[in-house]
């Protein structure tokens, strides 16, 4: 058996007993794993990266081996186009830190989505989500600065944007458009998302309008996919 047989055949067994092991437990270090398996080092650590890459467990440098939980973020007609409410509904914890809110003047994409006059100023509104305590995307949202005046003195950390806009502005947002790719993050980006690692994320393109009403934000997020499990439910209308 080869080198690269053993680690996977290592990995498959490994992933087979992760099915009964509680999402946050340590899992056995390299050296338990050598040991166990007769091998050696490099190939139990071959074996842990092979679970990191099947998305499995998430090694912390300096302290360990974690199994890992993620979270199904589903993306459909019945969930409001929020991250904490979708989040939520997934039975998670979500939280959000405030980066940046202010006001400048559209560019060209920003007034196509939105539909907006050249010279149209925007809110743009910067924020870093995790869930259950693990960053897990960075979001930018624009939106009109009329009719949504002092938005900047609503937000703030731990405070939903759509839930402003529906209780402040009297505004109940549903998703006009929706486009998902994968991306890698711009560097500054990718330091909130995972200290810098530039691997590759979904990039989440949203636009969405006032229920019978105009379009108010143009978002986009850059999320996870080792945290989050992006499920897209497309149903059949009913007559």
């Amino acid at each position: 058996m080869t080198s690269t047989q053993r680690y996977l055949e290592m990995a498959d067994i490994l992933e087979a007993e992760l099915a009964h092991v509680p999402v946050g437990a340590q899992v056995p270090s390299e050296h338990v794993l050598a040991e166990r398996f007769h091998v050696s080092r490099p190939a139990a650590r071959a074996a842990l990266q092979e679970l990191e890459r099947r998305l499995l467990v998430r090694r912390v440098q300096g302290v360990g081996t974690f199994r890992r939980g993620r979270v199904e973020y589903v993306i459909s007609a019945h969930v409001p186009p929020s991250f904490s409410e979708t989040v939520r509904l997934a039975g998670a914890e979500p939280a959000s830190r405030l980066v940046s809110c202010g006001v400048r003047r559209a560019v060209e994409q920003e007034r196509a989505r939105l539909r907006l006059q050249p010279g149209a100023a925007v809110w743009a509104v910067e924020r870093v989500f995790s869930v259950n305590g693990e960053v897990a995307a960075y979001a930018t949202s624009v939106l009109p600065r009329r009719p949504l005046l002092n938005l900047d003195r609503e937000l703030g950390d731990e405070v939903s944007l759509h839930r402003v806009l529906r209780r402040r502005y009297g505004l109940t947002v549903i998703r006009a458009r929706y486009r998902i790719s994968l991306d890698v993050p711009p560097q500054g980006i990718a330091e909130h998302l995972a200290g810098g690692s530039r691997g590759p994320v979904w990039l989440a393109e949203s636009v969405n309008r006032a229920a019978g009403g105009p379009y108010v934000e143009y978002a986009r997020t850059y999320l996870r996919p080792d945290v989050l499990d992006v499920t897209f439910e497309i149903e059949e209308e009913t007559p």
